[in-house]
């Protein structure tokens, strides 16, 4: 008898089971679905953290390449100034552009280099390419350099074709020069280039400066209308070359920066 009725009371507890599952299965589907979007919420909201971070780390490697970029073509550059000083076989020292000044009256740029690294008054000045210009002030941490192109300046060249020597102005105009006294007999074509003549001792003999771009006979007059387009291009210069045409050492750092380096002297000042 008690055998048959702890049978039938596992079959109720069973049935019973059975009837009370869905029930705790309801019961517990928001728990479930709670901890289900909770997981969901948390990993969205890590990928979204780590695209994020991703989005920076991209963005930030961008701004780095940029920089490399610039640095790769710094250091052209700096190759460029180099092999031209080979070239040119002499004394230098490299400098950078800090302001440009560039009217119709004036056309002026600083470089970062001063008479602490025996900068002088008159020394000449070049990029890459050619001529500059040369130093007209000199502070101890800075030079100021006249362009060629200024129309206060004038520079002693010659035509590197057939030796012939004129004189040539800045014309007031960017990578533009006049060559107001040039005879209609003269022996000069259009595309001829013109070098430092190495008169006057400011340049040295040698640096390319222009080629000639205009020849009109002016009817009339002694000499004809002529200009040139300059070979160094003062928009696209960054690094500079101040040139020194001694052939004694020049150091190119002050063995102490903290005082200033004595001034050229004359003979300094003097050598072509």
């Amino acid at each position: 008898m008690l055998a048959r009725q702890t049978n039938q009371l596992q079959r109720f507890t069973q049935a019973l089971s059975y009837a009370v599952h869905p029930i705790l299965v309801l019961v517990d589907t928001p728990s479930q679905i709670y901890d289900w979007l909770s997981e969901n919420i948390s990993s969205r909201s890590a990928l979204l953290e780590e695209n994020k971070k991703l989005n920076t780390e991209s963005l930030l490697l961008k701004a780095k390449l940029q920089k490399l970029d610039v640095i790769e073509k710094e250091n052209i550059r700096l190759h460029s100034l180099l092999e031209s000083s080979f070239t040119l076989g002499e004394q230098f020292i490299a400098a950078s552009l800090i302001r440009v000044k560039l009217d119709p009256f004036s056309h002026m740029v600083t470089a970062d280099k001063g008479s602490r690294y025996k900068i002088y008054p008159g020394q000449a000045v070049l990029n890459a390419d050619g001529v500059i210009g040369q130093v007209t002030k000199v502070l101890p941490l800075t030079a100021s350099i006249i362009l060629i192109t200024d129309p206060n300046h004038a520079i002693p060249v010659e035509i590197s074709r057939t030796g012939l020597r004129t004189i040539a102005t800045g014309s007031g105009h960017a990578n533009q020069l006049n060559l107001p006294y040039l005879p209609h007999n003269a022996d000069i074509v259009k595309g001829d280039l013109l070098i430092t003549s190495g008169l006057g001792g400011l340049y040295p003999r040698g640096y390319p400066v222009a080629h000639v771009s205009t020849l009109t006979p002016a009817v009339g007059q002694a000499f004809m209308y002529a200009q040139a387009n300059t070979v160094a291009k003062i928009e696209s210069s960054r690094e500079l070359l101040l040139v020194w045409s001694q052939q004694q050492p020049i150091p190119l750092l002050p063995k102490n920066i903290e005082e200033p380096l004595a001034k050229p002297n004359k003979e300094t000042n003097n050598a072509p």
